[in-house]
């Protein structure tokens, strides 16, 4: 990291020095008008306008038309002082100016005076309405930022707040909710950070989570693997963050959805600071509802501790050996802030089929020795297809010899024909622990916990160095660990193998490190240079059990229980990937899955340089520059394309998953999918990867912008700008990347002299992006009646789910995946004949091409990918108009229309054969698995947003908010409600994409905000008692009332059969019965669909009459509130106190829901929500605030 900031450093310098305007920053503006008691405007007043905490200075005067505009102000607090010849001077106290914004200070000079007597008022007397700007925005500052109650203090919560932002749940990346249960997102990569709260997901007016843009200080904070933040600050350490949702100026860009900007606290003249410790636990929670039952396993142990600290002023230097207590004094000129956060959490895990407070399913003692007959049900005669035709009854559960009769006693040690057992199968399934309960099925009980680590710390510095320069940096590191426990403990091995197995078991990290640097020059009241350098680095990773010994388990487990050419290398450390599928034992599975696909890893870094100048002229201010960024990603996936040890599923004919996959009773199957796997029967479907690299990939945006605010008369303000945008597609280091071609079916390496050269892609130069707004002021003499509205063209960068084209063949990478029953030709000789894993399982061909060549695209059924190289950019339309009335002094209402519409939206297809993995295929090419990545969706958003704004006065804040929309799209993107890839995300019908325009994946129709932060106005210093005696004010006094409340209508789901959406006969809603069975809809009024997407292929997927997300889950409310007391000490300071809170999520212990199943083949949960996110959670706190 040091010669990575070093080498950023030098880069600064020199770009700063190379272009005269690269820019986005989140400075702030203040904009007025003076005029005399008569009305009559003021020219050539003298403005001085000063910050309350370092003293800085800035100066203006007015026109001729007696408006003034300051500009690239730091966010904060300033007074204004104001003053002209033959008037009294007039003073504005604590005027907030916010980021990324233009503060409207309109001066009245009271009466003409003959001495140099002062006026002044306070800045809470200055209108709360945006007569300024037409960008639609809010912003969340102060006490809402520290003191509302957000889970894990992750401040992106905040922005929920915001009308048109809803905090969906993404099974990627997490999102909205806290599941302990059902819901998805509880163990996904991107949330290893801030997982407990959601992560950074926000879904703003309709466009995608990956559509936002996220800076920190005025540079990227983006981080370009999932599309969220990057640096994390801790709530303590914010000034401010602000949440741009619609038709910004033409400064800010790249996103279709929001525009976040977070400011850091910097130091001033005093000395502030807080320290803190917050404990979350059992003591006073409440439990998921699963354990209301009194036979259920004991309540979970939730335990969080977070322990934070901030502290900043002036910077002082000892001065050694003269006496004097200090050589040099920050004062008015150097400041240093500095913030330490950590949190220790550890939580059960929950979700899944896999739930833990669930017993899991291992060999029975029986098993073990290939005796069945524990499988055995007289009372139940099914019929058993034969793989040469026919059928033979028998009990459920009968286990068969080769000839198709059954095995006396169900026992395979009575089957002559039968052969030996597998010596690597026999040891595996000895490798598991002996059950803990009777009989077959969820014999063995685990209760598995989750460990989260989080440690970071920021400090930035800022100096002036001259009236006319002043610089900051900052630099900010965080380390998050995560580990979850395997199911099986380490030891219990009874041949003392201990097999990894568990979802996600082992360990994860996300580290992030940034650094900022900017440079801010006054050359005259009206011209003003502001320069941002920053890089930042992000690190992620997944290291299963046994990867790299991880957890304590063996590396090589593998090879130790007799399988060779599996655990060679680091990459392939672990226990293979094995799933032993069927539901003989009345559960899904015959034992537990172990393995995983192999190490992830994940490295970022962006580069950021900007550059913006100011100009104001008149009554026009022009800003003008733009930003360059360099993305540079290397990564390591051993999951993909089957997992670097392989995927081998076994199952029989008629059960289980991979039931398709078997041809009946026979040489190839006995009935048991684990008597299968003891005797070394070919496995229903295998595959094997190697991801190769690690690649090097880097890709560039550019953006250059003209901003001109011009303030046409003393009640309208015009807004114009125009932005243009370049994204380019990434580069690969050495050109190991590859791109497929459909018309030719050829593989094209990238390069120099390559169609579409290294990049592989046309790069969309039309980006231009106008931006039009006006706010109009002159309804009343007061300028409290507002109207405002904007239009705007933006382009957006997005996330795709599927691999890079590193992945491609000829770049390093190989796979194949095959069903050695139905198709043995398709696979690896070892595969055609038994006991492949004794053998020896072969790894995946490869090859690496030269740069520029191409060849014809591999038949084996591996994976291809294509980028459209003809890519055209994501553009979004936004456009708003909005009315906003202080009715009185501080109280502001808002009623506004927003919409906007998506363009270009990226869409994720299998364009290939097969009908799974990327299915169903478009059967465009005929090959298994092609999947494209293309540029052709289309969105829309339209909404009615209200807001009620109470500025902090009294003791009182109030923020509240409601949204009518929908969003309507005719594809997720990449990453959905149900995944990340094209089977999750594609088109039901990839013939008809039309059919998939529908309700989108995170439409939310309604919702209700509200937050306020309340001083009760009881004790010595407030509105009641304040002749309190000290006692009684001990107890009664200094108390604070904090709440933050969402209600919203719930998810959407689609109605599901075979993995197509089905046809609906008659009425979804449930009869009574079904209603207090708990289900949800009535799953008879729905069928399996009969419509082949194919119509002349008889294998053709179906697709059902149901349209895209028509049904919704129930209404979701949360209540979080927080009590805090404040114990004044004056005897060290007037600002010293400690604080003691007392926070309570979920108030009411409301059962919050997703969606029910719409699975029709989902047993007997089918129409029923499981899912249940977190009850009531109580946190103490302690804060000390000096």
């Amino acid at each position: 990291m040091r010669k990575l900031l070093a080498s950023a450093q030098l880069l600064f310098l020199s770009l700063l020095i190379a272009t005269s305007a690269l820019a986005q920053n989140n400075k702030g503006s203040i904009v007025g008008t003076v005029k005399d008691p008569n009305d009559a405007l003021v020219a050539n007043a003298q403005v001085k306008v000063t910050s309350t905490k370092t003293g800085e200075v800035r100066t203006a005067e007015t026109t001729g038309d007696g408006t003034f505009t300051v500009t690239n102000l730091e966010p904060g607090v300033y007074t204004v002082t104001v003053e002209a010849t033959g008037f009294q001077s007039v003073t504005v106290e604590a005027l907030q100016v916010e980021t990324n914004a233009r503060a409207p200070l309109d001066v009245k000079f009271a009466a003409i005076a003959a001495g140099s007597s002062q006026v002044t008022i306070s800045a809470d007397l200055v209108p709360l309405v945006e007569s300024e700007t037409s960008v639609r925005g809010d912003l969340i500052t102060g006490r809402q930022v520290t003191d509302l109650p957000i889970p894990q203090r992750n401040f992106t919560l905040l922005a929920g707040l915001s009308p048109g932002v809803v905090r969906p749940n993404l099974g990627l990346l997490g999102g909205g909710g806290n599941f302990v249960a059902g819901g998805g997102g509880q163990n996904n990569t991107e949330s290893t950070r801030f997982r407990e709260s959601g992560g950074s997901v926000l879904v703003i007016n309709g466009a995608r989570a990956t559509n936002n843009n996220f800076t920190l200080d005025g540079v990227d904070n983006n981080e370009s693997q999932f599309g969220q933040i990057a640096i994390y600050p801790q709530p303590d350490a914010i000034a401010e963050f602000k949440i741009e949702t619609s038709v910004p100026s033409a400064e800010s860009g790249r996103a279709g959805g929001g525009i976040i900007s977070t400011t850091f606290k910097s130091g001033g003249n005093d000395f502030h600071g807080t320290l803190g410790e917050i404990y979350q636990g059992r003591f006073l929670s409440a439990a998921a509802s699963r354990f209301d039952d009194p036979t259920s396993p004991p309540v979970p142990n939730y335990v969080t501790h977070n322990y934070y600290g901030t502290v900043g002023g002036p910077i002082f230097l000892p001065r050694p050996g003269e006496g004097s207590p200090v050589w040099y004094s920050g004062r008015d000129r150097s400041f240093f802030f500095f913030s330490l956060n950590g949190q220790r959490n550890s939580t059960p895990i929950f979700g899944g089929a896999g739930d833990p407070n669930l017993a899991v399913p291992v060999p029975t003692a029986r098993m073990r020795v290939g005796d069945f007959s524990e499988l055995l049900r007289p009372n139940i005669i099914r019929n058993f297809p034969l793989a040469g035709g026919g059928a033979v009854p028998a009990p459920f559960g009968t286990i068969f010899a080769p000839n198709g009769t059954p095995i006396p006693g169900n026992d395979l040690r009575n089957c002559g024909t039968c052969g030996p057992f597998s010596q690597f199968a026999l040891n595996y399934i000895n490798a598991f622990p002996l059950p803990d309960l009777p009989g077959p099925g969820r014999n063995f009980t685990t209760n598995r916990k989750e460990h989260a680590n989080v440690d970071s710390y920021d400090i930035r510095i800022d100096h002036r160095i001259t009236d006319a320069n002043s610089i900051f940096g900052r630099y900010s590191k965080s380390d998050t660990a995560r580990s979850r426990d395997n199911f099986f403990p380490l030891g219990l091995s009874p041949n003392h193998n201990d097999l990894p197995a568990g979802p996600s078991a082992g360990d994860e990290f996300g580290d992030s490190k940034g650094f900022a640097l900017g440079d801010t020059h006054v050359f005259s009241p009206s011209v003003v240079n502001d320069a941002r350098f920053g890089v930042t680095r992000v690190q992620i990773g997944i290291f299963n059990t046994g990867v790299l010994g991880t957890g304590g388990f063996s590396p090589t487990v593998t090879a130790n229980l007799g399988a060779p050419n599996i655990n060679i290398s680091d990459n392939t450390s672990g226990i293979v990937l094995v799933g032993i599928v069927d539901e003989l034992t009345g559960t899904d599975r015959a034992t537990e899955f172990t393995g995983d696909g192999g190490p992830f890893y994940f490295l970022s870094n962006n580069f950021h340089v900007a550059d913006a100048v100011t100009v104001v002229k008149g009554n026009s201010t022009l800003k003008f520059g733009g930003d360059y960024r360099v993305r540079q990603n290397s990564n390591y996936d051993g999951g993909r394309n089957n997992g670097t040890k392989g995927n081998y599923q076994y199952g029989t004919t008629g059960s289980g998953f991979v039931s398709g996959n078997y041809n009946g009773i026979g040489p190839n199957d006995t009935g048991s999918s684990l008597a299968n796997f003891l005797l070394g029967y070919q496995p229903g479907f295998v595959g094997r990867g190697d991801p190769g690299g690690p690649y090097f990939q880097s890709s560039k945006e550019m953006a250059f912008f003209v901003q001109d605010d011009w303030k046409v008369n003393t009640d309208l303000t015009l807004n114009l700008g125009l932005r243009y945008d370049i994204f380019t597609a990434p580069t690969e280091r050495f050109d190991r990347q590859s791109n497929f071609d459909p018309a030719t079916r050829t593989i094209q390496m990238a390069g120099e002299n390559a169609p579409g050269g290294r990049d592989l892609a046309n790069t969309d130069k039309n980006n231009f992006g106008p931006r039009i707004g006006f706010a109009y002021s002159g309804f009343k003499d007061d300028k409290t009646l507002i109207l405002r509205g904007g239009y705007g063209i933006l382009y957006a960068t997005d996330i795709s789910a599927a691999q890079p084209l590193t992945a491609n063949p000829g770049t390093g990478a190989g796979s194949y995946g095959c069903t050695p029953i139905t198709n043995p030709n398709g696979c690896p000789a070892v595969f055609r004949a038994r006991n492949p894993f004794d053998a020896g399982i072969p790894t995946a061909p490869f090859t690496v091409n030269a740069p520029g060549t191409s060849f014809a695209a591999p038949t084996g059924g591996g994976l291809i990918l294509f980028n459209d190289p003809n890519r055209t950019d994501e553009m979004y339309q936004q456009y708003n108009l909005t009315g906003q009335w202080e009715f009185r002094p501080g109280w502001l209402g808002e009623v506004a229309y927003v919409g906007s519409t998506g363009r270009n939206l990226l869409v994720l297809q299998n364009i290939g054969t097969n009908n799974d993995e990327g299915g169903p295929g478009a059967r465009e090419v005929p090959f298994g698995q092609v999947i494209a990545t293309r540029y052709s969706g289309r969105s829309s958003y339209n909404s009615l947003q209200s807001k009620l704004e109470k500025r902090f006065n009294k003791g009182l804040s109030v923020l509240s908010s409601y949204t009518w929309a929908h969003a309507i799209d005719d594809s997720p993107g990449g990453i959905c409600k149900n995944g990340a890839s094209a089977r999750d995300c594609g088109p039901d019908d990839p013939t008809r994409p039309e059919l998939e325009r529908g309700n989108s994946d995170t439409d939310v129709r309604h919702r209700f905000t509200f937050a306020n932060v309340w001083d009760l106005p009881f004790g010595r210093d407030r509105r009641f008692g304040s002749d309190m005696p000290k006692g009684v004010d001990l107890a009664l006094g200094g108390w604070e009332f904090n709440n933050l409340v969402v209600w919203q209508t719930g998810p959407v789901y689609d109605i599901t059969c075979n993995g197509g959406r089905v046809d609906i006969l008659g009425d979804p809603t449930p009869t009574a019965e079904q209603k207090a069975q708990g289900l949800e809809l009535n799953p008879f009024a729905f069928r399996c669909p009969t419509t082949r997407v194919f119509p002349s292929d008889p294998s053709s997927p179906h697709i059902g009459s149901l349209g895209r997300n028509v049904f919704r889950g129930r209404p979701q409310f949360y209540w979080d509130s927080s009590f805090f007391k404040n114990f004044a000490i004056p005897a060290i300071s007037e600002a010293f106190k400690i604080q003691f809170r007392f926070s309570a999520y979920n108030v009411l212990n409301r059962v919050n829901r997703s969606a029910p199943s719409g699975d029709l083949n989902n047993g007997n949960d089918r129409g029923r929500d499981i899912s249940e996110q977190r009850r009531r959670q109580m946190e103490f706190s302690l804060k000390l605030i000096f």
